[in-house]
């Protein structure tokens, strides 16, 4: 095991998940990796990219996201490793599963790390022991180095339905080689599974080397394979956002499980018992978390009376229950999930619903982050909404017109520069001005600390696709 060092080590990880059925903590914008739900300050992704420091040199870690999640994506990182390069973060223009992701990502890396290592893990995953984990992957490498695929499992406590699992068959010596795997199970059969003592649950991480998995692409994914790759080298193409965009409209999607490991006859499996958990419900964040002498988990403002086994968040608000047992209380700004804490994995059943309706809810949370600051909604009703905006230093929005709303802005905090029609003029602390409708405007922060204001929207049809851009610095226009 000690061949393996940082500098024959790779990682990729997959932040591109949507995370629904943690809403309404958890939306299409800000998915469940971009948030803290851990053990620690830090998001689900920053944890991730930090449990790899010991093992991972960071231009050695390759990042696939979603182009949608581009602005918190860079923002999250930035935080954590200021001098990442930019190049080893990819943006899908479109999510197809992991399939594409994962060739798209073996694309960026350099042929001479394709004999190296490389471990692929999702970004929104818990995993407390860390030093363990890394042990883990150290012998997961031996078999690596011999041209195996080698799949993480989780040691079962529990006959989960949730899960898909692994049958270990032949001993390897570390590890066995997968024998088959088995899609999430009704409870009888999941029971069965963890009774016999062969099967693991799947946890999604994956390990081999680059040469490995490219060879078994082109053996079962030759039509993907030739959308990325040309004469055995990557694509000239995929060096531009429009020509990605065009290869991603005509791959069709497939997740890695189905495309490679239910193929390919050199998989194998290492149970690891590391206190994964994927988090993917709100039961599963009650499983994980401490819980008080009544077995209630609580975050924020909360009193309880007479309560027990419940998992209540506020975001804001005071909540209060007496006699309450087994609920799920999650509440936000605009938002309140109440449902049993045994139903938690419908709560994506309701989210599709939220989709279907195209509610605001679904997408967005009140507070929406911008390539140059952020909004938030303080208030809304028929024919307003009130909204403070920030700015960020040396930042500025588009030039742009609405043509059914008017916009009254007035600093809170800072210095606006201020396009207005013809005019160009500056406003401080405690001014204002007018936006009619049709009018072009934009405003700037030229100043070093955050600009903040105050903007009131009146108007006939208040939404986010009342806009016209006309220049903008991050391509909007």
């Amino acid at each position: 095991m000690s061949n393996v060092s940082r500098q024959n080590m790779i990682g990729m990880i997959l932040a591109g998940g949507t995370g629904t059925r943690l809403w309404p903590f958890s939306r299409t914008m800000t998915p469940k990796q971009f948030l803290n739900l851990g053990s620690t300050h830090e998001s689900l992704l920053q944890e991730t990219i930090r449990r790899l420091f010991p093992l991972f040199d960071t231009d050695k870690i390759y990042i696939v996201g979603s182009v949608v999640h581009e602005i918190e994506l860079h923002r999250q990182i930035e935080q954590l490793m200021p001098d990442f390069p930019l190049e080893n973060i990819l943006l899908e223009p479109r999510s197809l599963n992991t399939a594409p992701a994962i060739l798209w990502g073996l694309t960026r890396i350099p042929r001479q790390d394709w004999k190296k290592p490389l471990v692929i893990l999702p970004a929104d995953h818990l995993i407390p022991k860390s030093k363990q984990f890394l042990e883990y992957l150290v012998k997961g490498a031996e078999l690596v180095q011999k041209g195996w695929i080698v799949t993480f499992g989780i040691q079962p406590n529990r006959p989960d339905t949730g899960f898909g699992y692994i049958k270990a068959g032949k001993e390897l010596n570390p590890g066995h080689q997968v024998e088959r795997f088995a899609e999430k199970p009704d409870l009888e059969s999941a029971e069965a599974y963890v009774s016999s003592g062969e099967y693991s649950w799947n946890a999604g991480i994956f390990m081999a080397t680059p040469e490995t998995l490219v060879q078994e692409y082109r053996k079962h994914c030759p039509e993907m394979v030739e959308a990325f790759f040309q004469n055995g080298s990557p694509r000239e193409l995929l060096q531009t956002k429009e020509k990605v965009e065009e290869i991603f409209a005509r791959v069709k999607p497939d997740s890695f499980d189905y495309a490679i490991l239910e193929r390919s006859e050199k998989v194998a499996v290492i149970t690891m018992d590391v206190g994964w958990s994927d988090l993917g419900s709100w039961e599963a964040i009650y499983q994980k978390s401490v819980k008080d002498e009544k077995g209630n988990v609580t975050r924020g403002n909360v009193i309880l009376q007479d309560s027990e086994n419940c998992l209540i968040f506020s975001d804001k608000r005071l909540i209060t229950g007496v006699g309450l047992k087994n609920l799920i209380i999650i509440e936000t700004n605009d938002a309140l999930l109440a449902c049993d804490l045994s139903r938690s994995q419908d709560v994506k059943k309701l989210v599709e619903t939220l989709k279907r309706e195209d509610r605001f809810e679904y997408k967005f949370h009140t507070t929406i982050v911008r390539p140059w600051g952020n909004s938030s909604v303080l208030s809304e009703g028929a024919g307003f909404q009130i909204k403070n905006i920030t700015v960020l230093p040396e930042q500025r929005i588009s030039l742009q017109r609405h043509f059914h709303r008017t916009e009254h802005w007035v600093v809170v905090a800072g210095t606006a520069e201020v396009i207005r029609g013809d005019e160009t003029f500056y406003l401080t602390e405690n001014e204002s001005t007018y936006i009619p409708k049709t009018m072009k405007h934009r405003l700037t922060n030229p100043g070093k600390a955050p600009l903040e204001i105050i903007e009131v929207q009146m108007g006939s049809f208040i939404s986010e696709d009342d806009i016209e851009r006309y220049e903008d610095d991050f391509g909007r226009a």
